[in-house]
């Protein structure tokens, strides 16, 4: 009996057996190795994925502030180069052409401007002034007193611009040094 479980142990047909079921535990085993293997490739995908969208990212924002940077640069310049700009206007207007009528007429003409829109603003007020108490009945009163209100308020405007604008932007002693 004994010889015959060895007969049977050392048969070809058990060892078939035995090799069949090596095999597939080697098959099984692979498998299983495969796929932790492709499990980790893509986690590791999945890494390089993050990884790039992060450098991506950090790329875009860098990208965004160099662009940011290049229009505070350019703003920048541009105000330099209209600063000098105005700086060579205000020269140029400083500039006298030693003609002592052309420099005199030059000189006044502000004051002279300044004071005909003072003397425009102050006719066309009394005459709606002289209009607001002197035609009564040909408007309302209402809508003469809106009216002489409106148009002063325009003229003021206007004077109050002109004469601000003509002394605001003569040049200081200090601009003139």
């Amino acid at each position: 009996m004994l010889e015959a479980i060895v007969g049977i142990f050392s048969s070809s047909g058990l060892g078939a057996i035995v090799g069949l079921f090596g095999s597939w535990l080697t098959k099984r085993e692979e498998r299983r190795n495969m796929a932790l293997k492709l499990e980790f490739e893509v986690k590791m995908a999945e890494i390089r994925k993050a990884e790039a969208e992060m450098e991506f990212n950090h790329e875009l924002a860098l990208a965004d502030k160099q662009i940011e940077r290049a229009q505070v640069e350019g703003e920048i310049q541009r105000d330099v180069a209209e600063m000098a700009a105005f700086k060579e206007s205000l020269k140029e207007q400083q500039q006298m052409y030693e003609i002592k009528f052309v420099d005199a007429v030059r000189g006044l003409m502000r004051p002279l401007i300044t004071v005909y829109l003072l003397i425009i603003a102050t006719y066309v007020t009394l005459k709606i002034g002289g209009f607001v108490g002197g035609m009564e009945g040909a408007m309302p009163e209402q809508e003469m007193v809106i009216m002489y209100k409106d148009t002063i308020a325009q003229v003021m405007f206007l004077v109050t611009t002109a004469v601000t604008w003509w002394f605001g932007s003569r040049p200081s002693s200090q601009r003139k040094g």
